[in-house]
């Protein structure tokens, strides 16, 4: 799998890939756990569950991007 940092635009066949999850609002409306029922992916969850998924091309990249970002 190849993917394009976010930093510097190359392509990496094996990002550092960085996940922001948001937290669960009050009430928490997580749902029951079913081993049968069918699995969403977290990149595909939508509306305030959105999880913002960022690839880079390792930790140094991704060290780079946090000191010139914040």
């Amino acid at each position: 799998m190849r993917r394009k940092c976010n930093t510097c635009g190359k392509m990496a066949t094996k990002p550092y890939v960085y996940h922001i999850v948001p937290a669960h609002k009050f009430p928490y409306n997580i749902p029951a756990y079913s081993k049968s029922k069918t699995k969403i992916k977290r990149a595909d969850l939508k509306g305030d569950m959105k999880v913002a998924v960022y690839n880079y091309c390792d930790k140094e990249c991704y060290k780079d991007f946090k000191e010139i970002h914040g």
